[in-house]
């Protein structure tokens, strides 16, 4: 009964509710009857993944293409991990483009990119992405994808580097978000991710080599909004132009293993870096790379996340810390092995900031952090003083620690911070102890900076609140809690 009511669904709804079959499904309808083969041969996206287990793909993808014949393909997703014959790929390739493919996704090993793709006119999306790298050859002479809006590109080789890259940029007039992992541009004498019609960008380099530095980095994109940068600091940043449009921010930069052995062994020497928060000298800074253009060219941005590593960056490799007039919500993420040397500097140039996040409390104790933490006594008065924030919500991943650190730091805050109107504490585990626990001992404190702040301390089955000094109210709920996904909506 039901399959009668199937098949008097009018042929373009069953068509399209092929598309959203995987594909060697959505073929095996083609054997129930002529119509069913008709069918199939008008399904619009096509998802295809073979490997050297598979001898028969290469002759179902033929059969599959000889099929539907010209028939118009809105996606065509290839992924390939051993092929025989790069000509047979790039027939398949040349096949869709014909068609008028508009969302072309290669996953393909060792494979020489054929310059036909590069001058498509009905490409709106492009996604390519090579396990031991893809390659866009010195042959692709021109360039023009005037509908590319989106540009994905994974363990692709540039054989001219820089070149064949900004040559690629340029031939896509409407590009509004690129997403980068892996090009391996550190080899290149430089790179400048150029498009004035960006909105958003993405760069993940994870390389194995920690110990090289990309040349040269450029960014001009004026009109970007998202920003995601994962990388070593480059030797320079001659020009970075992001503007006065860019909302969003996330920052994780780092150094190589040679640069963060030379800044603590500089630290260990002299220690002038330790102390250089704590005395007000104009001794010059000594820094072990140079990422202050970087930072100055992301100085308008409004939500700013910055990783455990780049606060190293920016103790290590600024000759100055910007002011981030914008600066509405800030997030920074703690590492054990890390100090927080260059959070007050930071702090103090956040003139209008509301939002301060922690994902951890547990960072290196130096003598630049006294500034900020409990962990040293204080030369001068604390940076939090002078905070504007009126929104501070910490991620703890554990239970409290047997020493107590994550409280006294939490304490901390709420005596130095006097803008403070609502604490927010996160457990990232179902231990409820350790709920109460921070509740109960928070609420002790004797003084704080602020006349009153609400407190709330959450896990995944509970939240405590209060206002400080106050009566405590509970709230128990099965996850996922309210208050829990808010939360989580807030930070990440």
């Amino acid at each position: 009964m039901e399959e009668d009511m199937f098949n008097r669904l009018p042929n373009p709804l069953i068509s399209h509710i092929l598309s959203f079959l995987p594909t060697k499904e959505a073929a095996s309808t083609s054997i129930l009857s002529k119509r069913w083969r008709l069918l199939f041969a008008s399904v619009t996206n096509l998802d295809l993944e073979g490997d050297e287990d598979s001898p028969t793909f290469v002759g179902f993808v033929d059969r599959l293409l000889a099929l539907q014949g010209n028939a118009k393909l809105n996606r065509f997703s290839l992924n390939f991990t051993d092929y025989p014959d790069p000509d047979i790929v790039t027939a398949w390739i040349l096949n869709v483009l014909r068609r008028g493919v508009s969302e072309l996704e290669l996953s393909v090993s060792d494979y020489p990119l054929p310059p036909e793709i590069f001058v498509s006119k009905t490409l709106l999306k492009l996604k390519l992405e090579g396990g031991h790298s893809l390659s866009f050859g010195a042959d692709v002479e021109k360039v023009f994808l005037p509908k590319v809006k989106r540009l994905e590109m994974e363990s692709v080789e540039f054989e001219e580097d820089g070149v064949g890259f900004a040559k690629l940029l340029s031939g896509c007039p409407v590009l509004e978000e690129l997403v980068l992992a892996n090009l391996g541009w550190e080899h290149w004498k430089s790179c400048s991710v150029s498009a004035k019609t960006l909105r958003r960008l993405k760069f993940f380099s994870q390389v194995d080599n920690d110990d090289e530095n990309p040349k040269s980095v450029s960014f001009d994109a004026p009109n970007l909004v998202y920003l995601e940068y994962t990388d070593n600091i480059a030797i320079k940043y001659p020009r970075v132009k992001f503007g006065r449009s860019l909302v969003e921010a996330h920052i994780s930069l780092r150094l190589t293993e040679d640069q963060s052995a030379d800044a603590y062994s500089s630290e260990e020497e002299d220690g002038y870096f330790l102390e250089r928060y704590d005395d007000d000298d104009d001794e010059e800074k000594k820094m072990v790379g140079d990422a202050t253009n970087f930072f100055k060219g992301i100085c308008d941005v409004q939500i700013l996340y910055l990783s455990a590593k780049t606060l190293e960056v920016l103790a290590f490799c600024c000759e100055e810390t910007p002011v981030f007039n914008n600066l509405i919500q800030l997030t920074v993420e703690s590492d054990e092995e890390i100090g927080w040397d260059s959070l007050p500097g930071l702090l103090k140039n956040c003139p209008n900031l509301e939002t301060l996040v922690f994902k951890g409390l547990v960072h290196k104790s130096t003598k630049g952090c006294g500034n900020m933490c409990f962990c040293k006594p204080l030369k001068n008065p604390s940076c939090l003083s002078s905070s504007t924030v009126k929104v501070l919500k910490i991620i703890l991943s554990v239970h409290l620690d047997d020493e107590g650190n994550e409280v006294e730091q939490i304490k901390h805050f709420l005596e130095k911070m006097p803008r403070l109107e609502q604490l927010i504490v996160y457990f990232d585990i179902s231990y409820e102890p350790s709920v109460f626990e921070l509740s109960k001992k928070l609420q002790s404190i004797p003084r704080i900076a602020s006349p009153k702040c609400n407190l709330q301390v959450i896990s995944q089955n509970l939240s405590l609140s209060s206002t400080l000094p106050c009566t405590l109210t509970k709230k128990w709920s099965a996850p996922p809690n309210e208050e829990y996904t808010w939360f989580l909506k807030a930070v990440t």
